[in-house]
């Protein structure tokens, strides 16, 4: 009898212990199945299917998980230098933040896409891939979830180009002309006369085109022969731009030498970023 009773005893304490260990609610369950899959990993951050599980786990939460205050720094700075990298080896301090910030929040899919972009950039294409592919797991739609009807946009979803466009930093200065799907892109610096910067085509906020190059608008020294692509912000207030000199593209002979002559003298060409801005017209 005195068995049992001890038995029946530990039973109830035992069953008291799990009831305090396991979460109640199921929020508290959610949330503790997250921090499981954190804790493991973080405790192997090479188990690329737990950072995928972790990953889809995370982006179905609701609320989902907040980014910590930290993991913002180490983003906020990579931004930084992702936006003022010109070379393989400043983009790969723009990984290195990147990476900073996505070991405090390994589920962070936004992060994933940037870093993909600065990997892209600095030449590691295949690290570009998988950080990339990491970001599409955070983008698959959801068990049941049904399609969002497709609807016209408004004027105000439409990517708006009108006005002068500059970076605020030299006195170059950006006008856009469109057309359906085709775009010219023309510059100038004040009064000085303007020049094709290049022509385009448009795809949605995003554009991609190239330029022979040719004599700068001023007669005096030559417009690059380049090839670009950018996009316009969602709110039509900035516009995101790479650049890459390319001599293959050069129209004329005295084109293609100055174009040569910078690669010997700077090395092999890589792609710059810039950020203009509407400067109202001018």
């Amino acid at each position: 009898m005195r068995k049992l009773l001890a038995l029946f005893v530990f039973s109830g304490l035992l069953g008291a212990v799990c009831a305090a260990a396991e979460p109640a609610s199921p929020l508290e369950k959610e949330r503790y199945a997250f921090l499981r899959l954190l804790a493991k990993v973080r405790e192997n951050p090479a188990d690329i299917k737990a950072k995928e599980a972790l990953m889809v786990f995370a982006d179905r939460m609701d609320p989902k998980p907040p980014i910590p205050v930290e993991a913002k720094k180490f983003y906020v700075k990579a931004m930084a230098l992702h936006l003022e990298a010109v070379n393989d080896s400043d983009f790969d301090k723009a990984v290195m933040a990147y990476e900073r910030a996505l070991e405090v929040a390994p589920w962070w899919g936004q992060c994933y896409y940037n870093m993909g972009m600065a990997l892209d950039s600095g030449k590691r294409f295949r690290e570009a891939e998988e950080a990339l592919r990491l970001y599409a797991l955070t983008k698959k739609k959801k068990t049941g979830e049904r399609s969002k009807p497709i609807k016209r946009p408004s004027q105000r979803d439409l990517p708006d180009f009108s006005g002068v466009w500059g970076s605020g930093m030299d006195c170059w200065r950006y006008e856009f002309s469109v057309k359906d799907e085709e775009m010219t892109i023309s510059m100038h610096c004040w009064d000085f006369p303007g020049t094709v910067y290049g022509h385009a085509t448009l795809d949605g906020r995003a554009f991609e085109g190239s330029s022979p190059g040719g004599p700068s608008g001023t007669g005096m020294g030559v417009h690059n022969p380049i090839r670009f692509r950018g996009f316009i912000s969602g709110d039509n207030s900035a516009i995101e731009i790479s650049s890459i000199l390319a001599p293959e593209l050069a129209g004329n002979e005295a084109t293609m030498n100055a174009a040569m002559d910078q690669v010997r003298i700077f090395g092999e060409p890589t792609w710059t970023t810039q950020s203009w801005r509407r400067m109202g017209a001018e």
